[in-house]
């Protein structure tokens, strides 16, 4: 869970919410040997509360209550809808295949979980650590995906947001840039961020995120004129 968890560390000064989450994480890691079921209960937590976040967040059409009782594969698949970067069939299906192996978490989840649904000893069935192991590793790998993807997004939406309030205040006038026009600004940013390829970073910005580039465009002239002043 470390990767994930670091996502989030790295992203929790603009989204501080998310590390209501750390210490889930840091539990499944810990009982992966000792309590291998509360483990994977704890993994079957985390998928189902990051993908209901991420409904909530990204589909403001969504109520809470609407998707209270919704089984932990379903949300998962809702939630994979809305991070899609486009809608191919490699990625519809993508998501549908995640979406059934969760179902098999959560079906574990209710068979074997100490926590949520409490059991009469001597317990019948119980987990070995190398199941809860893969478990935990299985959810990790799609909470990186889901989190960075997420924030991804996130990133997008503000960077959308404020590219608008900066054409509407008329501090930019897309029609009138081409990349050319500010090679100041250009040159600042690839040697701020060396990029290994045949591009360099300023115009790969300019060419994916558009909107990043025209925002961090405003912030470099605003520093520039505070300098001169």
């Amino acid at each position: 869970m470390r990767s994930a968890e670091l996502l989030i560390i790295e992203h929790s000064k603009d989204y501080p919410d998310f590390r209501y989450y750390l210490p889930l994480m840091k539990k499944a890691e810990r009982d992966v040997s000792n309590h291998p079921d509360i483990c994977i209960e704890t993994c079957k937590a985390l998928v189902e509360g990051i993908s209901k976040t991420i409904i909530l967040t990204l589909d403001e059409t969504v109520h809470p209550n609407d998707i209270k009782d919704t089984d932990v594969s379903q949300l998962v698949k809702r939630a994979g809808k809305l991070l899609q970067q486009d809608e191919t069939i490699i990625e519809d299906a993508f998501v549908t295949r995640v979406a059934s192996v969760v179902h098999f978490l959560g079906v574990l989840r209710n068979e074997r979980g100490d926590i949520s649904h409490g059991k009469a000893v001597p317990k019948k069935i119980q987990s070995n650590d190398k199941l809860a192991s893969a478990v935990l590793q299985i959810s990790s790998g799609l909470l990186i995906y889901m989190l960075d993807s997420f924030f991804a997004k996130l990133r997008e939406k503000k960077s959308a947001i404020a590219l608008a309030e900066l054409v509407e205040e008329q501090v930019i006038d897309l029609a009138q840039f081409a990349y050319d026009d500010n090679p100041d600004f250009n040159l600042s940013l690839d040697e701020g961020y060396p990029y290994e390829g045949k591009l360099n970073y300023s115009f790969a910005l300019y060419s994916l995120y558009y909107e990043d580039y025209f925002v961090r465009l405003a912030e470099f002239r605003d520093s520039a004129e505070e300098e001169s002043e």
